[in-house]
């Protein structure tokens, strides 16, 4: 896998104004209201596309969370880890079935 080019962060809240205006750029020239080029009018249509596929994939990675419970009653920790570790000795299962 090749080297990844240089990335730029900007805010989903910034992309989503530059969404609306392409989004009404592309709705004015399919009603005809607008006459546009046509490379530029698929140049913009690409674009939405794949800009609402990347602000996708970064709720998907924010939404990444994990449920941790304190466990304070001394005689509930052992049982507890007991689940614990057997629960990992599935988890190891399912990777060595790979």
């Amino acid at each position: 896998m090749g080297a990844k080019g240089p990335t730029t962060k900007v805010s989903n809240a910034k992309l989503k104004h530059l969404i609306k205006l392409a989004e009404t750029y592309c709705i004015k020239a399919e009603d005809g209201e607008w006459e546009v080029e046509p490379g530029t009018y698929q140049a913009i249509l690409r674009a939405v596309d794949h800009v609402k596929t990347e602000m996708a994939k970064q709720d998907r990675q924010r939404r990444r969370t994990m449920n941790i419970s304190f466990v304070q009653d001394p005689e509930r920790r052992e049982m507890v880890g007991q689940q614990n570790t057997r629960q990992k000795s599935v988890i190891e299962q399912a990777y060595d079935d790979e």
